[in-house]
């Protein structure tokens, strides 16, 4: 049975190892994660578990009333099960306050884009040359009205 949970800093190893396996090359470090963990005022870290395996995650920030995805990584083979909408849903509702949500996604990843794009996500610009390999990103928002 699948729960959703606070991360915590004891997950930091096993969150790592799905990042390797999902963004590989654009993988956060360790030190990246641990940060983000760590930091219990602005940051947050929403997990998908089951039987003791962390099976997705949201890592997001708040800054005053916005809101920022860093990262949602959903272990390759159970994606498509609802996971990753499961995460984006939960963390949306978690907003009770008029906000704005931002996140960077990949322009090649129509995986992320159809998932963000059906949970009313909208893509305001371009960044050239954002990851590693020389892709884009594109910049999405999501306004919340309580």
């Amino acid at each position: 049975m699948m729960f959703k949970r606070k991360g915590k800093i004891s997950d930091l190893n096993e969150i790592y190892l799905l990042e390797k396996m999902i963004f590989k090359d654009e993988a956060w470090t360790p030190k990246m994660l641990k940060i983000e963990l760590l930091n219990n005022r602005n940051s947050k870290t929403l997990i998908v578990e089951e039987d003791g395996e962390i099976l997705g995650y949201i890592i997001s920030r708040r800054f005053l009333t916005e809101h920022h995805i860093l990262n949602l990584g959903v272990l390759p083979n159970r994606q498509k099960e609802g996971i990753g909408t499961m995460l984006l849903k939960s963390f949306l509702k978690d907003i009770n306050m008029v906000s704005s949500v931002f996140l960077e996604v990949k322009k090649s990843n129509f995986k992320a884009l159809n998932l963000y794009k059906k949970s009313g996500f909208k893509i305001l610009s371009e960044r050239k040359n954002y990851y590693k390999d020389g892709s884009c990103a594109l910049i999405m928002n999501f306004y919340k009205a309580i």
